[in-house]
């Protein structure tokens, strides 16, 4: 079993610790880490110095091409430095910077910019068909700046290097380093909007999160704390970047400490870079978790420098949970958090896993927590209700959703759409989200505790359980499953195993077996497609 994690190093204090500006990151003021190593990409180091350098020249280059604060610049690029250059570039001169997940579709990304309306749009030339969308229908974009290998061609309908019509095309490198130079003035407050991040769209038409410098201050002095940030951290960073995940970059970044990005995720590579580079932190959601203590050459590296693993975005599993304890000691924490609070909201640090297990702990230090029911009012302990979420970390609002703000910011609280239950330590359990209720004959059924007990049988390797409707009983459960490779299990296996475990009304009525989930990037199933595909009534 691994060692026992160490005790916080005390450099973390170094991490920004009231609200502040991204800016301030990558301002060189005063630092003494200039020569230290800030990003291992697959083919680069770079270190803070240079990455300060380059930050400041596509400052530069945004301002030459007439960015201003306010207006808005997409990113569409890969895990890598010229992500997090254009990131930082963007924010340095108060402008709002747009990640986009590199996963839709040509005409999501379209729409999605449509919303919006960037002025610039930097995308990897791997993405010609997105960008050739967006010049066709997306006309506030008056500059494209192209990423990628030298000689790469960002696709039919794009001439990188040269302009057409009323675009001018760019590549990257050459654009950023043409404008080399210092870092420009800015007059930037913490309030000033820094991102838009899209939501996963789950349940509904993504929305833009606007997030601004104070709230990633915020949320970046939480995971700096948390996750023990120094000098000598080494964060492995293997969720997007155009996912709020990309904070705990920023934390390490912030702290003096380095990040190791590959471009791609793959378990093997993840877990021969943590022996390579005795990483010392790693974030992941549950499903990739799985892959890593799934693999066969888990057991063949050395994983003892490990002194945090967080997990999120997605429940795991009571056995799951027991095994990664097993496989890589005391050193697991679960954080809970939505797009809308920069990424957090409440810790279960190491040593709460013994004995509050399945608990997404407490509010972090300066956030507060409630479980409220529909009217509004503190459920007692033992009760269930929506989890409310007040503190620097909370979004501003949707990007021009007003109403949709409204709904959700309700004097300073942000209602979360998660239902928990709440102990006597204001310890807090999620139950379900609110939208995943299912009403049974009048009975309110959380899948989620379905879920738990499914994902527990040894076949299970990944599980889902959502409403669909029923001709008797209006509702009815069924369930979407993953099994484990060279496992078997029918439904009626599952079903009788469960059955020891749960009431006859929380049994799934219909179960599908399935390659794999739909998922979000960040690892969140989205049961909207299930329910979509699965729309034929169960039998009573």
């Amino acid at each position: 079993m691994p060692a026992p994690p160490e005790a916080p190093n005390p450099d973390a204090a170094a991490a920004p610790t009231g609200p502040g500006t991204l800016r301030a990151l990558v301002v060189d003021d005063g630092r003494d880490d200039a020569e230290r190593a800030a990003l291992i990409c697959d083919d680069e180091t770079l270190t803070h110095g240079a990455l300060r350098a380059r930050v400041a020249a596509v400052a530069r280059a945004l301002l030459a091409a007439g960015v201003r604060a306010g207006d808005r610049v997409a990113i569409l690029l890969p895990n890598g430095a010229a992500f997090l250059e254009a990131f930082f570039g963007t924010t340095a001169i108060g402008a709002i910077a747009v990640p986009l997940n590199t996963r839709l579709h040509p005409t999501e990304h379209a729409a999605l910019l449509q919303d919006c309306t960037p002025v610039v749009l930097v995308a990897d030339a791997a993405y010609g068909a997105s960008i050739a969308a967006v010049r066709a229908s997306v006309g506030a974009v008056r500059t494209f700046v192209t990423a990628g290998p030298p000689g790469a061609s960002p696709g039919p309908d794009v001439d990188a290097g040269s302009g057409a019509g009323d675009a001018v095309v760019h590549r990257f490198a050459a654009w950023r380093d043409a404008h080399a130079g210092p870092m420009p003035a800015a007059a930037i407050a913490p309030d000033l909007p820094a991102s838009i991040l899209y939501t996963s769209g789950t349940t509904s038409q993504p929305k833009g999160v606007v997030l601004s410098h104070g709230n990633y201050h915020a949320d970046i002095a939480h995971v700096a704390a948390e996750a023990g940030a120094d000098r000598n951290s080494v964060n492995l960073q293997i969720s997007p970047l155009y996912h709020a995940a990309c904070v705990h970059t920023l934390a390490h970044l912030a702290a003096g400490g380095t990040t190791v990005l590959p471009q791609r995720y793959d378990a093997d590579a993840a877990l021969a870079a943590i022996a390579r580079h005795r990483v010392t932190y790693l974030f992941a959601v549950p499903t990739v978790l799985y892959e890593l203590l799934d693999h066969p050459g888990f057991g063949h590296h050395d994983l003892r420098s490990l002194r945090r693993i967080a997990y999120g975005a997605a429940a795991i599993s009571g056995p799951r949970l027991e095994q990664a304890l097993r496989a890589f000691g005391p050193i697991l924490m679960h954080a809970y958090g939505l797009t809308e609070t920069s990424s957090h909201a409440s810790v279960l640090r190491t040593d709460e896993h013994l004995h509050r297990a399945g608990s997404i702990g407490r509010g972090l230090p300066g956030v507060a927590l409630r479980v409220v029911d529909d009217a509004g009012r503190d459920v007692p302990p033992g009760g269930i209700g929506e989890i409310l979420v007040r503190g620097p970390n909370v979004m501003t609002g949707y990007w021009g959703r007003p109403q949709e703000t409204a709904a959700v910011l309700r004097d300073g609280w942000l209602h979360t759409g998660d239902l928990a239950r709440i102990d006597a330590d204001g310890y807090l359990f999620v139950v379900d989200r609110i939208k995943d209720l299912v009403i049974s004959g009048g009975v309110n059924v959380y899948p989620r505790e379905s879920e738990h007990v499914l994902a527990g049988h040894p076949a299970v390797a990944d599980v889902a359980v959502f409403g669909v409707p029923d001709p008797h009983w209006g509702e009815a459960l069924a369930a979407a499953v993953v099994l484990r490779p060279g496992q078997a299990a029918d439904a009626q296996t599952l079903l009788a195993f469960a059955r020891t475990r749960l009431g006859a009304f929380k049994l799934p009525k219909r179960v599908h077996f399935l390659d794999q989930l739909p998922k979000t990037a960040s690892g969140k199933v989205r049961k909207a497609d299930l329910r979509a595909r699965f729309q034929t009534s169960p039998s009573p």
